[in-house]
């Protein structure tokens, strides 16, 4: 389905919403609908800064031996892995509101204002939404554990080269210089800059989910209610059947004794 196929579905379905009583439940779509644009916008912003680490290291700039580039490029692919994995439930996720939203469109003339109810239950927000921040939140845990795998290796480098040098110092009888691996060089910082941005953006991305989250539960709870109201005001079938056994029940036998006296009169 095009883009632009799904907008004019879904503004067509929050029309609906607005015109059947249910304005608050279309706000909060829209609401939730413009949480997952921004979202994506966010994984492309983690991808790009990931795209410049992994320039960095093509171009060999890093200042990494080839164990240390290997160990660094396999870290910042798996960070871009789980970056694409969360695109595909966002992707998936809103697939799926698009997918209830024609059905609704379709099954309104004949089921009434129970369709939209109906599509709004269907979509499954909630459980997609809470997966969505879990992954987040993983994804944010991740990139802080391979920035601070990535400094030890930036540390020990220059560890190593402190010693080296002290090494030369010793033998041109120079004195040596503490070695504590120092501050980071702009070279390391060529990779974890890249890295810190990506983390601060999942943070963000993890904060957009728990938002939208909220405005999901609102508009599930609302769908939910409206749905139990319906269910009070119209009797079951059962129901029904056995008010009238009652009263059927209850009516007085008639007379049959009575019956041929009436019929010779």
């Amino acid at each position: 389905m095009e883009a632009m196929q799904e907008q004019e579905i879904l503004q067509a379905f929050l029309k609906l919403m607005e015109e059947n009583s249910r304005k608050e439940q279309a706000q909060d779509l829209t609401l939730l609908l413009s949480y997952l644009r921004d979202m994506e916008h966010q994984l492309d912003a983690v991808v790009n800064e990931l795209h410049t680490v992994k320039q960095e290291l093509a171009e060999q700039k890093a200042g990494l031996n080839p164990d240390g580039r290997r160990e660094v490029s396999a870290r910042v692919e798996q960070l871009e892995g789980s970056a694409h994995h969360l695109f595909e439930k966002i992707e998936e996720l809103r697939s799926r509101i698009v997918t209830c939203a024609a059905n609704a469109l379709e099954n309104v003339k004949q089921a009434g204002t129970v369709a939209l109810d109906r599509a709004v239950s269907a979509m499954g927000l909630g459980k997609a939404l809470a997966a969505i921040q879990r992954s987040a939140s993983q994804s944010m845990a991740d990139t802080k554990r391979h920035i601070e795998g990535i400094e030890t290796i930036g540390h020990e480098l220059r560890s190593v080269g402190g010693h080296l040098k002290n090494i030369g110092r010793t033998m041109t009888g120079k004195e040596t210089q503490r070695v504590d691996g120092g501050k980071e060089g702009a070279i390391q910082a060529g990779i974890l800059a890249p890295l810190r941005a990506a983390y601060r953006i999942h943070a963000k991305m993890n904060n957009t989910a728990l938002a939208a989250i909220g405005a999901v539960e609102r508009l599930e709870q609302a769908a939910a209610k409206a749905q139990e109201k319906r269910v009070e005001k119209k009797p079951s079938i059962r129901k029904n059947l056995e008010e009238k056994k009652a009263e059927a029940a209850a009516r007085p036998a008639p007379d049959k004794e009575k019956r041929p006296q009436e019929a010779a009169l």
